[in-house]
């Protein structure tokens, strides 16, 4: 009988797929067009975020980016604009950038050490306007 999988051996698999930049790289890469993807569900996401962020939880990224859904995310229908993606340490972004790339998207980073990493450096953190209902 095969071991089951854990939470860890997913993220490990998935990061063994992906790539992923520094916190540092962050700045310099929005400048370039690159848009932020934080995939934290709505309660921590409002906690504070990186400016400019979009936020779309991971429990809901593939529909979010499926043109065929009709509740689609529209900025999430080009599959070539670049994207950094970030959550609360970089798991569960490592995994949302594994998916993504499967589905298309062809510049895809996960932002190593999430908003852990983020707020351990200092970096300034937004509290975002309410979701409209």
């Amino acid at each position: 009988m095969s071991k089951a999988k854990t939470l860890m051996d997913f993220v490990k698999a998935a990061k063994s797929r992906i790539k992923e930049i520094d916190i540092e790289k962050v700045t310099e890469l929005q400048s370039q067009g690159y848009g932020l993807l934080d995939v934290r569900e709505y309660e921590e996401y409002e906690q504070g975020t990186l400016p400019d962020a979009v936020n779309i939880p991971r429990g809901i990224m593939e529909a979010m980016c499926e043109p065929s859904y009709p509740s689609h995310k529209k900025e999430m229908l080009d599959r070539d604009h670049p994207w950094l993606v970030l959550c609360a340490t970089s798991g569960r972004s490592a995994m949302v950038v594994d998916v993504m790339q499967q589905m298309g998207f062809t510049n895809v980073l996960n932002i190593a050490g999430g908003m852990a990493a983020w707020k351990e450096a200092e970096k300034m953190v937004v509290i975002p306007p309410k979701h409209q209902h």
